[in-house]
């Protein structure tokens, strides 16, 4: 496979997911709960673009692809973190996934 489809299929997984967490709070949220949820919104639907914008490598998009919850992996990580809001983000989003595909990158050379 190659780079472009590996990288649409993780585009379509970060997407669903996105539907999904803004679904289940249609569905199950009030109005005012889901006001409460914007931030995290707003900061979920900037991490895709981050991952949409970004030049990752091919096992940096593997190891996201086997991520269940790519976006609240990613949000998790960063919200607890301190400094400017969105180079912030940035940095930590490319950093927690440098670190995944590191620990992947070895947990493979183990099995083999």
């Amino acid at each position: 496979m190659n780079y472009d489809d590996l990288k649409d299929i993780l585009m379509k997984k970060v997407e669903q997911e996105l539907y999904n967490y803004k679904h289940n709070l249609i569905k199950n949220y009030t109005p005012e709960q889901i006001i409460n949820e914007a931030h995290e919104i707003n900061f979920k639907e900037q991490i895709r673009d981050i991952l949409d914008s970004s030049m990752l490598g091919r096992q940096e998009i593997k190891v996201l692809l086997k991520t269940d919850n790519i976006l609240a992996e990613l949000y998790d990580y960063w919200k607890h973190s301190n400094g400017n809001i969105w180079g912030q983000l940035e940095d930590r989003v490319e950093e927690k996934i440098t670190k995944m595909a590191l620990l992947d990158y070895k947990k493979n050379r183990e099995v083999r």
